[in-house]
């Protein structure tokens, strides 16, 4: 396990520093020369002492091998105002983690439950629904969904007359503003927010591994919506230690349409890797061994069929996290709120300001935020491979250490 992991760590880092080379080159062929030059025409002299300071009078190698050195050693940046990239994108990150965690997550359990059920079932008129619905949301078009899910926001109930919790100021430029009360929320610089990412993962593991000795004292399963009960009546726990179960709540509530939405566009795509993992799972041989030896349909499918089929629906989980993240900017700018974060854009997550740095011409923010993403996604990678490895251990060898056994 420990030469995998180190192969896969050493593979990544170079990966990493290749997609940092490749950004770099894109960025100059979008924006030839140098940023000073549309920013601060005419200014000769304090132009020079800018280009000097961020190396923009060097050759292209040079300021290449400059930015290369600098992020190897951390340093994204700083954006044309002079603010630190790395600062910026920490400040919105827990934004956007809240909301990839909570949504994909979603859609991650529900589609691997559906899919399992399409790609087993023998009920032709089940599949049917099923896969219509899959292809239906992978295929929906996001400007429609989250024009619907906004219109049905304010339909509901009289909600913009009602609720106590926020105001409807009013739909401007296709999106919801939401007015005065957001400011009783908290910035997403404050802990709150990471606190809130953490412990949904955090208390989602310890919940699941609650499993293992239950069925060790009982000989069963916990049913999964005690599951769902006991990490839900957890967190609700965690929040009132800290004091903040109302801003709690109030950020749910706030970002509850966003989290439906991502949830929508995900869940099509993970039933159908599932549903085909499934199919091709059916006719192994452990499946026929474990229906010859008298094991029970749904037990097969449970524990034997579904886990294997978890993999990829993983890797897709893993794969999509880059898109998503630089992504949500539709989703972020229909579900608009005023921004209190210091960045001139409608919500306060990542893709909305990449959006916002290209419209502004802010190239070292582009470069700098997707640099960030990358480094996510990398890291991300790396936890993929280490599940893989420990879900199937035939993932460990390469055909030069065991030759026999398949490679993944």
């Amino acid at each position: 396990m420990g030469r995998f992991l180190v192969r896969r760590i050493i593979s990544s880092i170079i990966t990493l520093f290749l997609f940092a080379t490749v950004v770099f080159f894109v960025a100059k062929v979008m924006m030839p020369g140098d940023f000073t030059n549309n920013f601060m025409p005419g200014l000769g002299d304090r132009r020079a002492a800018l280009q000097e300071e961020l190396g923009l009078d060097r050759s292209v190698f040079g300021q290449w091998w400059r930015f290369m050195v600098s992020f190897a050693q951390g340093r994204f940046g700083e954006t044309t105002d002079g603010r630190p990239i790395l600062d910026l994108m920490a400040t919105l990150l827990p934004w956007s983690l809240l909301i990839f965690t909570l949504s994909v997550t979603m859609a991650f359990l529900t589609g691997h439950w559906l899919g399992k059920i399409v790609g087993w079932s023998k009920k032709r008129r089940l599949k049917g629904l099923i896969r219509l619905g899959a292809v239906s949301t992978h295929t929906l078009f996001p400007p429609f969904l989250t024009f619907v899910l906004a219109v049905a926001w304010i339909n509901l109930a009289g909600l913009a007359g009602r609720s106590a919790m926020l105001t409807l100021d009013n739909v401007d430029q296709g999106g919801i503003r939401v007015g005065r009360a957001f400011m009783i929320l908290p910035t997403s610089g404050e802990p709150l927010l990471w606190q809130m990412s953490i412990g949904f993962v955090v208390i989602g593991i310890l919940v699941l591994t609650l499993q293992r000795p239950f069925r060790r004292v009982f000989r069963k399963r916990l049913p999964g919506f005690v599951l769902f009960l006991t990490w839900v009546g957890l967190n609700l726990a965690f929040w009132q230690y800290l004091g903040e179960r109302t801003k709690a709540l109030d950020i749910l509530f706030l970002l509850s349409l966003p989290l439906l939405a991502v949830a929508i566009l995900t869940v099509g795509e993970i039933i159908l890797v599932v549903e085909a993992a499934m199919d091709g799972v059916s006719r192994e041989e452990y499946i026929h061994t474990a229906r010859a030896i008298g094991m029970p349909e749904k037990q097969v499918r449970d524990r034997h069929a579904a886990r294997v089929a978890l993999l990829p629906a993983l890797s897709r989980f893993v794969v999509s996290l880059p898109f998503v993240l630089s992504g949500l900017v539709i989703v972020e700018y229909a579900f608009s709120v005023p921004a209190h974060y210091g960045a001139s854009v409608n919500f306060p997550g990542l893709s909305s300001v990449l959006f916002a740095s290209l419209q502004a011409r802010d190239y070292p923010l582009v470069v700098g935020g997707l640099l960030f993403i990358g480094v996510i996604s990398v890291g991300a990678r790396i936890i993929l491979d280490v599940l893989h490895a420990m879900l199937d251990p035939r993932t460990r060898y390469g055909q030069t250490d065991r030759p026999t056994e398949m490679v993944v």
